[in-house]
């Protein structure tokens, strides 16, 4: 099996804002369910984090530009590292994974290199 890295793009900033607890308590209940399945399958590497919305891009020439000039579809908004045995099941779990539930998102699906 290889490691894949699901790169979570997109979605609405103000999400966890406007979201009443019974909603979020729900979201959080469909993670649970679905990082839990990979679990039992040994699928799961980490779980990952959502990140916010806000901070720095820095170029190689030391430009830096705030990430609120991005446009929100290209800004990376969250990340789970997954086992699978070639890009196709990758994907496949992709498409299972909860983060569809919110409105404009993507899911990158890349493979992870091994470098030994």
């Amino acid at each position: 099996m290889n490691d894949y890295m699901l790169i979570y793009k997109g979605g609405d900033p103000k999400w966890m804002e406007n979201t009443s607890k019974e909603e979020m308590a729900a979201s959080m209940e469909q993670w649970g369910a679905w990082m839990g399945m990979l679990e039992q399958k040994e699928q799961l590497v980490s779980g990952g984090s959502p990140l916010s919305y806000t901070g720095n891009s820095i170029s190689q020439d030391g430009v830096v530009t705030d990430l609120s000039s991005i446009e929100l579809k290209e800004l990376v908004s969250g990340y789970s590292i997954i086992k699978a045995t070639d890009i196709d099941e990758a994907t496949a779990i992709a498409k299972e994974c909860p983060i569809f539930n919110y409105p404009n998102i993507t899911v990158e699906v890349r493979p992870v290199m091994c470098i030994d």
